[in-house]
């Protein structure tokens, strides 16, 4: 059985550690605040024992959660977008969690997806699934960095969001979703950023931003002048069948519909 009772020592340390770095910090820093109060080899010894008795937590090798509250045994008053930072400092969080911090999504599922230039990875946490997806360095862009529980998180703006779903997801569902959101929310995005994000991340992602700003009766004006020069064709997804000349884009009906 854990032992569950926090010594006024530790609580202290404790408290202490959460106004200097915060509810997530490194093992290194941890021991730091430790260390004042014990030797070298007790603090780590008593840092083990707090992470057996569930005041601490385990986010990744070398980086805990202090858990300062008994009747809150979970990352539930955490933010999401500290703990996906901190599992990958470079990185930004993207997709359905950043249009959800820019109150353009309703829905908290379970997967919050982050952009990186390092390698591809997956944690898992309290029943949240991190994914991190690794892009290329010019398509690391476009996100903002705000105070969340004393800690700095890279949040990508709404229009990155939008792109990235287009560039890492090439799905119907995808597709769909950004003109959804796209028709419910156009007054509060800025079209012109989107356009030119939709341009530097390539031909594919900016035919597709014009069509959806036509079919919306949107100023696409940016994105057919960035084109004008640009050879091929692009699909929005492998069983798009119906072709928009002027945007030169095979497409599904059903993404417009």
């Amino acid at each position: 059985m854990k032992n569950t009772i926090l010594s006024e020592k530790d609580a202290k340390l404790i408290e202490k550690a959460i106004i200097k770095y915060g509810r997530i910090l490194s093992v290194h820093d941890l021991a730091g605040i430790f260390k004042e109060s014990y030797t070298k080899a007790s603090a780590h010894n008593r840092i083990e024992r707090l992470v057996r008795a569930g005041w601490l937590r385990r986010i990744k090798q070398g980086s805990y959660l202090i858990i300062d509250s008994m009747s809150a045994r979970s990352q539930n008053d955490t933010s999401l977008y500290v703990i996906a930072n901190s599992l990958m400092a470079e990185s930004y969080v993207s997709l359905s969690y950043a249009l959800n911090y820019h109150q353009m999504f309703d829905q908290y599922g379970k997967i919050i997806t982050s952009v990186t230039v390092k390698k591809s990875k997956k944690y898992i946490f309290d029943d949240h699934v991190y994914n991190f997806a690794k892009v290329k360095k010019d398509m690391y862009f476009g996100f903002v960095e705000k105070r969340e529980d004393g800690k700095i998180v890279k949040i990508a703006e709404a229009e990155k969001a939008l792109i990235d779903y287009l560039y890492l997801d090439k799905s119907f569902n995808s597709a769909s979703l950004v003109f959804e959101k796209i028709k419910d929310h156009h007054s509060e995005l800025d079209l012109d950023k989107l356009q030119t994000y939709a341009g530097r991340s390539g031909a594919t992602a900016l035919r597709k931003i014009g069509f959806m700003l036509d079919a919306l009766n949107l100023n696409s004006e940016n994105a057919f002048n960035a084109l004008k020069n640009k050879r091929g064709s692009s699909r929005f997804s492998a069983d798009s069948k119906s072709f928009n000349a002027k945007w030169r884009l095979y497409y599904d009906d059903r993404i417009i519909g």
